[in-house]
């Protein structure tokens, strides 16, 4: 008698073990999707999926109450922007896959290293003169009043340091508590 009692002891922990291990599995693969698919509640957020709505002409045009000759001239600095903008974090996320790639080399070449760091910083400062120069283009098209919204939509662009132009959410971690894990 005793040793069915070890039995079924037995299998109820290898029954609670394999229960535990399956809870382990769809946890991880819940959390992998998502972390894939979370979505800022910060209205500022420029680099969310929604940017290209939220920060599109309508959205500006709403938001500041722009006049047609206004919304004709955004048209002209907008796409020139917002290709810009793309083709710049495009460069920066392939400086920042191969910087990655190199360290997680066997043997990681420092040199190398330090010329993506610098290529990277040479980027960014790229990006954020084309987002001034948006700005300023912006700003001479607006009346005073209209350059005072200006200033509050575009105050979260350059205090968080977010990236204006471009879909997505940053890779793999994305934004958590206010900083993003793989830019910058």
């Amino acid at each position: 008698m005793e040793t069915n009692s070890k039995y079924r002891w037995m299998i109820w922990a290898i029954a609670f073990l394999a229960l535990m291990n399956i809870a382990t599995i769809l946890t991880v693969v819940f959390q992998r999707n998502k972390s894939d698919t979370v979505v800022s509640n910060d209205p500022i957020v420029i680099d969310s999926e929604d940017s290209s709505t939220r920060y599109s002409g309508r959205f500006f045009r709403d938001q500041l109450n722009l006049n047609q000759e206004q919304m004709d001239q955004f048209v002209r600095f907008n796409a020139e922007f917002r290709q810009h903008a793309r083709d710049i974090n495009r460069n920066l996320n392939r400086h920042r896959n191969q910087m990655l790639t190199e360290l997680a080399a066997t043997d990681s070449d420092t040199g190398k290293l330090n010329l993506l760091s610098d290529s990277i910083g040479f980027l960014h400062s790229d990006l954020k003169k084309v987002t001034y120069n948006y700005y300023l283009n912006f700003k001479k098209i607006c009346t005073p009043e209209q350059q005072e919204n200006l200033e509050l939509l575009f105050s979260g662009i350059f205090t968080n340091d977010l990236r204006m132009g471009q879909k997505g959410r940053g890779g793999q971690f994305g934004r958590r508590n206010g900083r993003n894990f793989n830019n910058q």
